[in-house]
């Protein structure tokens, strides 16, 4: 999988996980810093194609992309992440299919196929459930090993790392 690729699902996950995180991170936490990567980029980078995107030509170089690792990591520590994540994974760990699952689930679909799908409709592996469901809960272990002490440093190496996925 593609470095953009990677960052696509883990922007879907952490939105999935929490809608209005997002929102809520940029505009009390981070206004006052100079490099800041605003959602507005997120979004760029999450759906810069220009095949789908004509108007938008934006370039990252390696600073935006160390930028936007570090927000994102920043993200992935917010508190109401964490503990989504925790939940899911108890309720995964006991088999469980709770209602916080469930809507993780259903909004990374939802997400998934209203962003990238609707332009691999040729693919076959993308439009199968049951793949977007383990891509699902595999963005939700990285997004909880990024939380962990050495946690930005797994997440370069994730990111760098290639994988026939």
């Amino acid at each position: 999988m593609k470095y953009k690729k990677k960052i696509d699902f883990l922007l879907i996950s952490l939105e999935a996980i929490n809608i209005y995180n997002l929102d809520l991170y940029y505009i009390n936490v981070d206004y006052k810093i100079e490099n800041n990567v605003s959602l507005e980029d997120l979004f760029y980078i999450r759906c810069g194609n220009l095949l789908r995107h004509p108007y938008i030509n934006k370039l990252y170089n390696f600073e935006t992309s160390i930028i936007l690792i570090y927000r994102i990591y920043k993200l992935v520590n917010h508190h109401t992440i964490r503990k989504n994540i925790h939940n899911i994974f108890i309720d995964i760990y006991n088999k469980n299919k709770s209602p916080i699952m469930r809507q993780y689930l259903k909004r990374f679909k939802y997400i998934y196929y209203k962003t990238q799908n609707y332009y691999n409709t040729r693919s076959k592996l993308c439009c199968n459930d049951q793949y977007i469901n383990e891509v699902a809960i595999l963005n939700l272990y990285i997004i909880r090993k990024i939380i962990y002490q050495d946690g930005i440093y797994f997440f370069i190496k994730y990111l760098k790392l290639s994988t026939n996925m």
